[in-house]
């Protein structure tokens, strides 16, 4: 939605909670799904430092997103 406050129009966007939520929990049952299917074992420390690895990428990739967010809204002024 864009609004205009007198000399420039920005874009406010909508704080979305519960699709997010909603993709992720998808998504996860999407793989889960699949790695049965393939009979993938779900132990998880039986893949030792490949689940550490994918978690810390994990955490990375959602620590890049939360910034990148950041950087987008900082520049935004309230109307």
């Amino acid at each position: 939605m864009k609004t205009y406050n007198g000399n420039k129009t920005q874009e406010r966007r909508r704080k979305r909670v519960f699709a997010p939520i909603l993709y992720f929990i998808l998504e996860l049952t999407l793989a889960w799904i699949l790695l049965s299917i393939i009979n993938v074992s779900f132990d998880i420390f039986s893949w030792a430092s490949w689940s550490y690895g994918a978690w810390f990428g994990l955490f990375l990739y959602w620590a890049y997103k939360t910034y990148l967010i950041y950087e987008r809204q900082k520049n935004l002024k309230p109307v």
